[in-house]
């Protein structure tokens, strides 16, 4: 019986990849400090980069899977559903960097590029984020389709969205796609009314 267990703990993936992890990476360790130079880089030189983009994707990996639980843990502790988590803490931290790198680009005289910047980049976090882990989990479940709660939340999420994403639709042609104070100022607003409508729903104030 010992035997069995002892036989299933070795046999685990995350056993295989710590164990995978202390035999090769010695061995790369040895290799290349025996076929580099400081002065001159190595022939695999460009294969670094490609190591280091994959161990950058796992690092991000690891850090977002230990925000998301650390984001139930505080919704448990304060009673708090995952959608107005992810809407406020989660949303805040996951878009601090775009308003300082938009920021940035708009006061350099690049004002083009961080605003395609604001409507690129969380296309891409839409897309490739909720569109690939979703067909990986639906290939792990043999095809069977993935249950969402719907609700008054998952209503008002969706709304705020839509109704945003068609006022920006409707009113930049009409400005002649330029982005002024007028545009950013109601934006803002709708994403205060927005997110006050979301509290006062997730706390059932009215």
């Amino acid at each position: 019986m010992n035997k069995n267990i002892f036989l299933d703990k070795v046999g685990s993936t995350e056993l295989t990849v710590y164990q995978l992890i202390l035999v090769f990476s010695p061995l790369v360790a040895i290799i290349v400090a025996f076929t580099s130079r400081s002065s001159v880089p190595p022939v695999y030189n460009t294969v670094f980069a490609f190591l280091g983009f994959i161990v950058s994707v796992v690092w991000i990996y690891v850090i977002a899977n230990e925000l998301v639980s650390l984001l139930k843990a505080i919704g448990v502790i304060f009673g708090l559903t995952d959608a107005i988590l992810g809407l406020t803490v989660l949303a805040w931290g996951n878009s601090i960097g775009d308003l300082i790198a938009d920021t940035a680009m708009a006061r350099r005289g690049q004002p083009r590029t961080g605003f395609s910047a604001c409507f690129g980049g969380p296309l891409f976090n839409l897309l490739l984020g909720i569109g690939l882990p979703f067909t990986i989990e639906i290939l792990r479940g043999g095809g069977a389709p993935i249950p969402l709660q719907f609700n008054v939340m998952t209503l008002s999420l969706s709304m705020g969205l839509g109704s945003s994403l068609l006022f920006s639709f409707i009113l930049l042609p009409c400005i002649k796609f330029t982005a002024n104070k007028t545009y950013g100022s109601f934006l803002f607003v709708m994403y205060i009314v927005f997110l006050a409508i979301c509290i006062i729903i997730e706390f059932s104030i009215l």
